[in-house]
């Protein structure tokens, strides 16, 4: 057995895990009356009537407490019985304080009743109830019952901290109650990823990396190989596949700008003298280089059992480079501005590479797949 001192720091303890607020919801009139006849002498140590009515107004408010049983409320759920007994038993608890701290109620009631005992008993058998229902569920052996498992052994947990192996229970039946998705590798347009030059397939491991990031309630993503490592079985299943992914060759056109201006080259003789004009004229040869490509990428989520699809889309990318390079003959003082931003740019500009333009098309039908996809698909 405990020392008095320890069963008085349990219940300290035990109360500051609810707020006055939520032990206040229990009062009863009795009860109101102990605590106001209390804070009366609390006040006032001298006050006769309050220390004469105290006495029997707590022991009225003690023994409906003490008189608690697994039949007081017998119409409520397994467990949750028990720990509205032990929120009774808290009032108690908290009377129990109260009696001791206030030295005038301490001498006139000297041996008040120290529930805490009783409350700890009250949430064991709430945990066992809890773990017993959690058990039963879990003899189902599906998802649905598999997270009532969770809230029963989560509730055992709750209700008496370290009860038996709750903790492996509860993850056991997290385990049971996750969907458990599995992305497939992607197919590249039936091609090996390492044909457009990546070092995996990051796609597949970018998609498992970015939901289980998202969090999803009960729901977690394995690529093919951690789900055959662990001896997973798929739920539901991801697959990935670029129906097109086109990355053309570079087309070449050329064609002119013909420029024609009137400038000042002189003046008249005459008075008042007059400005002379000449035409100037000059051909902008421009060369332009043009490299399209595009993609499309099919996905699809479907319940490996049932076959039943829960996204089927498509999602698109195009993408068009292009660059052009000019030179001039003629005279100089017929080009615009335009014409020297096209002479002056004709350096020559490296195209994308073939992995450049296919990392680039892969990643932007990835993202609207996956904004697609945090948009409202449930798994």
């Amino acid at each position: 057995m405990r020392s008095a001192f320890s069963l008085l720091l349990s219940s300290i303890l035990l109360l500051g895990c609810s707020s006055t607020r939520q032990i206040a919801k229990r009062y009863t009139a009795d009860d109101q009356t102990v605590f106001a006849l209390l804070e009366r002498l609390k006040k006032d140590a001298g006050d006769k009537d309050a220390a004469a009515l105290l006495p029997e107004a707590y022991r009225q408010a003690a023994d409906v407490r003490k008189a608690m049983n697994s039949n007081t409320y017998n119409n409520m759920n397994a467990g949750d019985r028990w720990m509205e007994i032990a929120g009774q038993l808290e009032v108690a608890a908290q009377m129990y304080s109260q009696i001791k701290a206030i030295p005038a109620a301490a001498k006139i009631i000297p041996n008040p009743w120290n529930p805490t005992l009783k409350m700890q008993e009250a949430k064991q058998k709430a945990a066992e109830e809890y773990y017993n229902q959690g058990q039963h569920y879990l003899s189902y052996n599906n998802r649905a019952y598999g997270q009532k498992a969770y809230e029963m052994f989560v509730k055992a947990g709750n209700a008496y901290p370290r009860y038996r192996d709750v903790e492996d229970r509860i993850r056991e039946a997290q385990e049971m109650a996750t969907v458990k998705v599995v992305v497939r590798p992607v197919n590249y347009y039936n091609n090996n990823w390492r044909y457009w030059g990546f070092d995996n397939d990051y796609l597949q491991y970018a998609m498992v990396r970015d939901l289980n990031n998202a969090s999803y309630n009960n729901t977690r993503f394995y690529s093919d190989r951690e789900a055959e490592a662990s001896f997973i079985k798929a739920d539901r299943v991801v697959e990935l596949n670029f129906n097109d992914l086109y990355i053309g060759s570079i087309y070449t056109d050329r064609y002119t700008i013909q420029r024609s201006k009137k400038i000042e080259i002189g003046q008249t003789r005459s008075v008042p003298a007059k400005p002379v004009y000449k035409t100037v004229t000059a051909t902008v040869h421009v060369t332009r280089s043009i490299l399209q490509s595009r993609a499309s990428l099919d996905c699809r989520i479907y319940d490996w059992v049932s076959g039943r699809n829960i996204l089927a889309d498509r999602f698109r990318d195009n993408y068009t480079w292009q660059h052009e390079a000019a030179r001039y003959t003629g005279d100089r003082q017929a080009l615009e501005a335009s014409d020297w931003n096209l002479i002056n740019s004709s350096g020559a500009e490296r195209p994308p590479s073939r992995e450049e333009l296919a990392a680039r098309l892969v990643d932007n039908c990835y993202n609207q797949l996956l904004s697609r996809i945090r948009s409202g698909v449930s798994f």
